[in-house]
């Protein structure tokens, strides 16, 4: 078995991560959704259901852009959050003499860092 460090839910779904020095990176697409509720609201057939399943459709489309977020790797603890234009392409992170670099879903290469 896999003995966790710490866990944490995140508001969105991570399609590229990466671990730099002291901080894990991880990027994606908005989660609007809880599943377990929406499991719930589906059996009980509630009519706002839809609307937000075709919110989380969107995201999931890039149609809401994406998130980034940078987490301590020590204990999961926020340290700063962005707003992306465009997904992450999958697995599209790598981290390199300090510096952050991003490939996106619309062909683009994001370079984050120190000059």
């Amino acid at each position: 078995f896999v003995e966790h460090l710490w866990t944490k839910d995140v508001p969105l779904m991570v399609r590229a991560m990466v671990k730099a020095n002291d901080k894990l990176f991880i990027a994606g697409p908005p989660d609007l959704i809880d599943e377990e509720d929406t499991f719930q609201r589906t059996m009980a057939r509630d009519p706002n259901l839809a609307s937000q399943l075709i919110q989380q459709d969107d995201a999931l489309a890039g149609k809401a852009g994406g998130l980034m977020r940078v987490v301590s790797a020590a204990d999961g603890s926020t340290l700063a959050e962005y707003q992306l234009d465009a997904l992450p392409a999958w697995d599209g992170m790598a981290a390199a003499s300090g510096r952050l670099y991003m490939s996106t879903t619309d062909g683009n290469v994001i370079c984050y860092g120190a000059d």
